[in-house]
């Protein structure tokens, strides 16, 4: 491709979505959900089978580790579509190129630069934790759409105090999607205005009363809807997935420095290049808005995920997208010296995607591969005329093979306190893990009609069976809603 073809705002942007749709979606549906995306998937299904919208639930058990936006998006996918593992990996894959685009977007629009943004897009759609990330169910692309929509309204601020508004809106769409990630916008604002010296009038200005009204009462009333239904959300989310991650760490508490660690273990082959361009950003601080956009935005990532006791990899994906800028910096000034490079970058990028999407999914050990096989034949057996419970082992028990047969069984599942004894009715089925099956069959005189290494599923005797009670123990169908 000819360097002035590669010029044009509508190539890079055909390019970018074609490339992020190859490298995120090409052989997505291959290997089956596993993990946590199993378990994401599945509470999105339920959602639709179910029509309860508010009340999140996960085999029968109220689920409020993670705000709610993630799963409605794909619970509306999933009216209009079947509930698949490409499916239900298709909306984090859509939000990945749609991302690679904003960076372009938002790179043009504060480095004014076509070289640096197309780079910068570049370099982010070849990040592998990006590609991972972006990959299967994950939230990470969803609040990385709201941050980057933030920080351009950060950026707008400065000058026009109308983007306040988006600000503020983004802000809503972050913190529903994945909590306090969606405000990191609101203090790269603080920061510029700070600097600017406006930040007394945008804070007292009549947008920003406004907005932070509505910030406010939308977080504050979804809160209180949550609150309200006896889900504890304050509890289970704000002590579990933030007080321990940033005050208590468990398994995942490292130094401070680990992060710098993992960006030399993981951050090939842009590191190197990454850095000279935050350099020149540096340098670009006092001249440039937009440098200082994305250098204040990169330590205030940095500061935050490094004072958090509980540290993991997945916590430096709101960083990717100012290190691709930075390497973006790098690579356009050294396009004007070799005016081919970023036409050599493409072939060598566009390659590699089609290797990615041939190759496609995650490799995993012959163990945990046969794991899966055996909650997928358990789930593809179980019937849909009757309750199907799950024993406490079954649902929580490691590895957790609940949300595999979640996703993918037929029938809404519940989940009981123990072995079931007090929960199941006559008529029921029960998933037990292999090395209980029989002693739960013993209690209730039930018959084991299907085991592999892992799971058995005892019917047990008696019926017919009962209209199916509603709550945290059992799910109704839509049609049976009251």
């Amino acid at each position: 491709m000819a360097e002035d073809g590669l010029a044009r705002p509508m190539v890079h942007v055909s390019v970018l979505a074609a490339l992020g749709l190859v490298l995120f979606l090409g052989g997505v549906a291959r290997p089956p959900l596993d993990g946590d995306a199993a378990m994401y998937g599945a509470i999105a299904r339920t959602i639709t089978r179910t029509g309860e919208w508010v009340h999140l639930t996960f085999n029968g058990v109220p689920y409020s580790n993670k705000p709610p936006l993630h799963f409605w998006l794909n619970a509306l996918l999933f009216e209009v579509v079947p509930a698949t593992t490409f499916t239900a990996s298709l909306l984090p894959g859509l939000l990945g190129a749609v991302d690679a685009v904003l960076v372009y977007a938002l790179c043009r629009a504060t480095l004014a630069n076509w070289r640096t943004a197309f780079a910068a897009a570049i370099i982010y759609l070849t990040t592998p934790e990006v590609v991972q990330w972006s990959r299967g169910v994950h939230m990470e692309t969803l609040v990385t759409f709201w941050v980057l929509i933030g920080l351009f309204a950060a950026h707008r601020s400065v000058t026009d105090p109308r983007a306040v508004v988006l600000l503020g809106s983004a802000a809503i769409g972050g913190w529903l999607s994945k909590g306090p990630q969606g405000l990191l916008p609101i203090a790269v604002a603080g920061v510029l205005w700070a600097y600017e010296g406006v930040l007394r009038r945008r804070l007292t200005s009549s947008w920003s009363l406004a907005t932070a009204v509505v910030v406010v009462g939308a977080i504050g009333f979804w809160a209180w809807v949550r609150a309200a239904s006896g889900d504890d959300p304050a509890r289970v989310y704000f002590s579990g997935q933030m007080e321990r991650p940033l005050f208590e760490g468990g398994e995942l508490q490292r130094g401070p420095l680990w992060y710098f660690g993992e960006l030399l273990r993981s951050y090939w082959p842009w590191l190197p290049v990454a850095v000279v361009g935050l350099v020149m950003l540096a340098r670009d601080w006092r001249a440039s808005l937009g440098a200082r956009l994305w250098l204040v935005y990169s330590t205030i990532v940095l500061l935050v995920i490094s004072a958090a006791a509980g540290k993991k990899g997945s916590y430096l994906f709101q960083l990717y997208p100012a290190l691709a800028v930075g390497g973006g910096v790098a690579l356009a000034a050294a396009s004007k010296r070799v005016p081919r490079l970023l036409t050599i970058l493409l072939v060598l990028v566009s390659a590699a995607a089609l290797v990615v999407a041939a190759v496609g999914g995650e490799r995993v050990s012959k163990r945990r591969a046969a794991r899966t096989r055996d909650a997928l034949e358990v789930a593809r057996a179980l019937p849909v005329g009757r309750p199907v419970w799950l024993t406490r082992a079954t649902q929580y028990g490691k590895p957790r093979l609940g949300k595999i047969i979640g996703f993918y069984a037929r029938p809404l599942l519940k989940t009981c306190r123990a072995q079931c004894q007090r929960d199941a009715r006559p008529g029921s089925v029960v998933v037990a893990r292999a090395g209980q099956a029989r002693r739960v069959a013993a209690r209730h005189g039930g018959t084991i009609t299907l085991r592999n290494r892992s799971l058995a599923v005892i019917t047990l005797p008696g019926g017919p069976v009962g209209q199916v009670r509603r709550g945290a123990e059992a799910f109704p169908e839509k049609g049976n809603l009251r």
